[in-house]
């Protein structure tokens, strides 16, 4: 079920935030500054940050952490790949939401810490997706017409601007370590193809870097077996949905096919 609303008719008192950030970094002493910078409004009304380095300079992250205002975690492990440090972060987050924003990443400054608030204090989804600003553009990229967003297999839903209840994890379970870029569209694919609710919002809600991993051209057909790979993983529970559907299991099989003539 998706919503589609307009977040800047919202107002009201602020109350404490039930929100947890969990931030991923790896030896980027600048972009995780930006990101941690970029959250202080929100750690200053109660939201909860987490830092999770797997870098080589931990007391470095710590002293970058402090001099952004303070109020972030941060928490220190041996780097195995990132959907282990998203579960780390979900580990330790104690928000009834959860927000990762990976280092680099920032909240959009136009994101008032009070319509944050009201919006995840009434709105009845499990899945809260804002618009995303890709770094360097003028503005956020429209979101993807109603018609095209589900099946979900388009990957359409920017991560960096997208908020989910907690309880969902324990729900459907954490991030799969087996895919080390796709971790994130695997999981929206197996939560959302079980009916969970999508609210989808007009208003920006972080701003992307880019850079990372997914953004390499090399990674491109990793990302593509790791898509297919979770397509047929979740087949069962979407090939009635629409023609794309099929498209793609097609594609998927092939895929598969392909991968094991060639090993």
């Amino acid at each position: 079920m998706q919503h589609e609303q307009d977040s800047r008719h919202f107002s009201g008192e602020m109350n404490n935030l039930r929100l947890s950030i969990v931030t991923v970094t790896r030896d980027d002493a600048a972009g995780l500054a930006r990101t941690l910078a970029s959250a202080r409004p929100l750690r200053a009304v109660g939201a909860e940050h987490l830092v999770i380095d797997g870098g080589t300079t931990p007391e470095a992250t710590r002293q970058i952490a402090a001099q952004e205002g303070g109020g972030a975690v941060v928490i220190a492990r041996p780097p195995c790949g990132i959907a282990d440090a998203f579960n780390a972060g979900l580990g330790a987050a104690t928000g009834e939401w959860v927000w990762f924003l990976n280092g680099g990443d920032r909240i959009d400054p136009g994101l008032n810490p009070e319509v944050l608030e009201r919006l995840l204090a009434e709105t009845k989804a499990d899945v809260l997706i804002g618009g995303v600003t890709y770094e360097g553009e003028p503005g956020p990229r429209p979101a993807m017409p109603p018609g095209k967003r589900w099946p979900p297999l388009r990957s359409w839903i920017p991560h960096p601007s997208t908020l989910v209840r907690r309880r969902l994890f324990g729900q459907f379970g954490n991030f799969d370590p087996r895919y080390s870029i796709a971790m994130d569209y695997e999981w929206f694919l197996r939560v959302l193809c079980r009916g969970t609710s999508v609210e989808v919002h007009s208003a920006p809600f972080a701003v992307f870097a880019g850079g990372g991993i997914s953004q390499q051209p090399d990674s491109f057909a990793k990302i593509v077996r790791e898509q297919n790979d979770a397509i047929r993983r979740h087949h069962r529970r979407l090939w009635r949905l629409s023609p794309y559907v099929l498209y793609r299991l097609m594609r998927a099989a092939l895929s598969a096919r392909l991968d094991s003539s060639s090993t």
